[in-house]
């Protein structure tokens, strides 16, 4: 049995889904949102990053400022489920330039964890196709490795 942890992310809306195993139908945990200025519901307005993490000198374009904040929302909620329960396998679907901040906003720690990681868009797609996308990368990712 493998439970699977997938993190698919675009700089205006992120979905974290799991499965039990293969066999079984993916399941949406939670929604997080970008809206404008604020956070959708429910969620807390980003908190300061660690010195070293996603800090940059160089001062950022409105959008790219949006993109970091919402990346470190998403990267601090999927490092806490990470955390909270046992996954055997993690993924990280997101398009560039997303991704990029995304993972600067990811501990190292997680990064090992991760099985693959995909630049790829696909928030907008149905939930078959998605399947199938992620069935995909995780053959690929594990005939990688054998």
């Amino acid at each position: 049995m493998s439970a699977d942890l997938i993190l698919i992310a675009s700089a205006q809306e992120a979905r974290l889904l799991t499965r039990a195993d293969s066999e079984a139908e993916l399941v949406v945990l939670e929604t997080l949102r970008w809206t404008g200025s604020h956070l959708g519901a429910g969620m807390a307005r980003p908190m300061a990053l660690p010195p070293g993490r996603g800090v940059s000198s160089v001062p950022l374009d409105p959008r790219r400022r949006q993109w970091r904040e919402f990346a470190g929302v998403v990267a601090r909620r999927f490092e806490e489920l990470l955390a909270q329960r046992h996954f055997d396998r993690a993924l990280l679907f997101a398009a560039c330039p997303f991704l990029s901040e995304l993972m600067r906003q990811l501990s190292r720690a997680t990064k090992q964890q991760l099985l693959a990681v995909v630049d790829a868009d696909i928030i907008d797609l149905k939930l078959p196709q998605t399947l199938q996308r992620i069935e995909q990368e995780l053959q690929a990712a594990e005939a990688a490795l054998a």
